[in-house]
């Protein structure tokens, strides 16, 4: 006979078996350990290339039943290699960290996205116990199987790994822009020089290749943002260029940045007025005019089928590599009609996506300046030069406040800030001025903002010229180098020089006054570049003393009023002295420190002073001097208003010689002889370019 104990031990053995027996699946579903899968991403988290196609590749696998969370584990690293980890050690290293990672969760699938990842993960598990599914890669994947063999042919690749070849479909875009495009002549299509750029580029060189059209086409592969900004300010000019094709994913700045898609799409945008090819939906969505696009996000969808498949338990080897095969046609009508483009009713009904926002900060702006202005508003010769500059743009349909943009700042040296701490400050304020605008271009007009404010940005992504500088260029390179001469500056700043004609201009004070044999010179003591002003008039008269046939030329220095009248009246009437001039008497202060404006000591000038005067300037002229062979400061402001046109039809200013003033010629001031009591021959009157009849020494600034 059993004994009882026996069967209380198995009764509840029994029981149990029976029970789980007859549970259903789910729960044992729920007891086992769930698929894993890892994403390896070329990218950082939301880029144009890695947000839709990490969305598609969830999407696509819970379309399959791998619901992450609930029937599979989705975890993602992203190698940030457009950005961050941009050097090939750098790549190496975060390479290492993915493998790692692998090593460590033990995923079941692992999918690679984009060309860095795909070469330098994929190809490393190769024939390793992982499938691999890559998606998005430009390179070929024949290119990658030179490198490390991982198919047989693309049907029936015959090892672990298989994927989606990121197909741009440019044969296509084309097809479509011409036909919305009207008379469409050029097309340019931009890369960078990274690797997947290299790819991408090679991939357009194919399609190209057998797209057949009278539309001509250029592929610019560039590398900086600097230089991509250049192309894109070329496109914007070039009436020839109906379109083009931005396919830059990581670009370096001089400050040794890196810029990526998004900031670049941006920019771009925000500095072009015509359409751009659109490669995603996701580029179109932010601002892109559209085109034939590759689907991101399908192509995510299409390689998670195949990872579906895997998981199902599909061997790698025998899922064909496919081109992407989802592609859409994609207009964004809000930058189609920001540009002018009728686009005809019947592609807007064909097309899969249709936009009608844009991102806040792509709306194209107009050409946007930064001047500076050594002195107060309306001060100084860089006053003329700004009126010639703007003439000149207005000229060629560049109107302030229509066409240009300008943001203006005046460091008044002059009569304000005047200590040497007080005119850094003022530069840098100026700078924070110019950061806070980001313009197109940045303009310094006269010496105390080319050394505060041009010599800064010296090789910063922003072009600059200058104008109306009195001290040589060559002057300001010894401080910073900006240029390699004056021919072929090479760096990112040219500029108009105004440097005043001395020997020339004394030659013909020799003409007019033969007899005259001792002149004295006065200048200001009060400006800020004083002792370089005082250096380079030394140097000039001394190489015209003897050659302009004076026998003594005198170089005098004053800082106030009253010292400044005290030598007038004293050489006024020295008979030893024959002509006096007072050389760009700005900037003397009263006894009080105060600063006196020109106009009054221009004014006291032709009211005291009798014996012949001369400048070297035409403005000065007509204020009252006597004559000059002098610049014309409002024709040098044309010359730089050709630069500005220049710069924004895209040349570089490292590329544009820096130039002296084209105009400089005798003038003549006729009612100032008059109250000297000169005579002045027909001649020289016949000679001059400009002759005064009136004298305005209250507009002298």
């Amino acid at each position: 006979m059993e004994h009882p104990s026996s069967f209380f031990r198995f009764y509840p053995c029994a029981l149990l078996i029976v029970l789980l027996f007859f549970l259903p699946e789910s729960v044992f579903a729920q007891t086992r350990s769930l698929p894993r899968v890892l994403i390896i991403h070329s990218y950082a988290p939301k880029s144009l290339i890695s947000q839709p196609q990490d969305e598609g590749i969830a999407q696509g696998l819970a379309e399959s039943g791998f619901v992450d969370g609930k029937s599979v584990e989705i975890k993602r690293f992203f190698m940030d290699t457009k950005r961050t980890y941009t050097r090939p050690d750098q790549i190496e290293a975060r390479s290492k960290q993915a493998l790692a990672m692998i090593e460590d969760f033990k995923p079941d699938l692992v999918f690679t996205v984009d060309d860095n990842a795909t070469r330098t993960v994929m190809l490393p598990l190769v024939d390793s116990d992982i499938p691999v599914v890559f998606s998005g890669i430009n390179a070929m994947p024949e290119m990658y199987n030179h490198s490390r063999r991982f198919m047989e042919n693309r049907t029936h690749p015959g090892h672990n790994v298989t994927g989606v070849y990121e197909k741009l479909y440019i044969d296509k875009s084309m097809q479509l822009m011409a036909e919305v495009i009207r008379d469409l002549k050029k097309v340019v299509f931009i890369v960078d020089d990274s690797p997947t750029g290299h790819a991408i580029k090679k991939q357009m060189e194919s399609e190209l290749f057998v797209y057949g059209s009278d539309v001509l086409y250029s592929i610019y592969e560039v590398g900086s943002f600097t230089e991509y900004k250049k192309i894109i300010r070329y496109i914007d000019s070039n009436d020839e260029i109906g379109a083009y094709y931005p396919a830059a994913v990581r670009l370096k700045t001089k400050s040794g940045g890196t810029v990526t898609g998004r900031d670049i799409l941006h920019w771009t945008l925000a500095h072009s007025h015509k359409p751009a090819f659109a490669s995603s939906t996701l580029m179109c969505r932010i601002g892109a005019f559209g085109g034939v696009v590759v689907d991101f996000s399908g192509m995510g969808r299409q390689a998670a089928r195949k990872g579906a498949q895997i998981l199902k338990g599909t061997r790698p080897g025998d899922i064909a590599i496919e081109d992407a095969s989802e592609f859409v046609l994609a207009f964004n009508i809000a930058r189609a009609k920001q540009l002018g483009i009728t686009v005809e009713p019947e592609l807007l009904g064909a097309a899969a996506q249709l936009f009608e926002t844009m991102d806040p900060d792509v709306t194209p702006r107009v050409f946007h300046l930064v001047i500076v202005q050594s002195d107060d508003k309306g001060c100084g010769f860089g006053a003329d030069v700004e009126q010639g500059m703007l003439d000149e743009l207005k000229r060629h349909g560049f109107i302030e406040g229509k066409t240009v943009k300008i943001c203006r700042f005046n460091m008044k040296t002059r009569q304000t800030y005047r200590t040497p701490k007080q005119i850094h400050e003022r530069g840098l304020a100026a700078l924070k001025k110019v950061y806070r605008a980001d313009p197109d271009l940045v303009i310094t007009l006269g010496d105390t903002a080319a050394k505060e404010v041009m010599l800064p940005l010296v090789d910063s992504s922003y072009p600059v010229l200058f104008g109306s500088t009195m001290l040589p260029p060559e002057w300001y390179n010894n401080y910073r180098k900006f240029m390699n001469n004056r021919s072929n500056p090479g760096h990112n700043v040219s500029g108009i020089t105004g440097e005043f004609q001395y020997a020339k201009g004394l030659k013909f004070v020799k003409v007019l006054f033969p007899k005259a044999k001792n002149i004295v010179l006065i200048h200001s003591g009060a400006i800020t570049w004083k002792e370089n002003f005082h250096s380079l008039l030394e140097q000039e008269l001394g190489d015209c003393n003897s050659e302009c046939g004076f026998t003594s030329i005198q170089l005098k220095e004053v800082s106030t009023v009253r010292e400044f009248k005290e030598l007038i009246l004293k050489y006024n009437t020295d008979p030893n002295v024959d002509l006096v001039s007072a050389v760009f008497p700005a900037g003397l202060t009263y006894e009080d420190g105060s600063v006196c404006p020109v106009s009054e000591i221009v004014e006291w000038v032709v009211a005291h002073q009798t014996k012949p005067d001369f400048t070297f300037s035409d403005s000065w002229v007509r204020y009252g001097y006597l004559m000059a062979v002098a610049i014309d400061f409002e024709a040098t402001g044309h010359q730089l208003g050709r630069q500005v046109l220049a710069v924004q039809r895209g040349n570089d200013p490292g590329d544009m010689a820096v130039q002296s003033p084209e105009d400089s010629y005798l003038v003549i001031n006729r009612a100032r002889a008059k109250r000297l009591g000169i005579s002045l021959p027909v001649s020289i009157l016949e000679a001059a370019g400009k002759v005064y009849d009136k004298m305005e020494p209250g507009k002298a600034h």
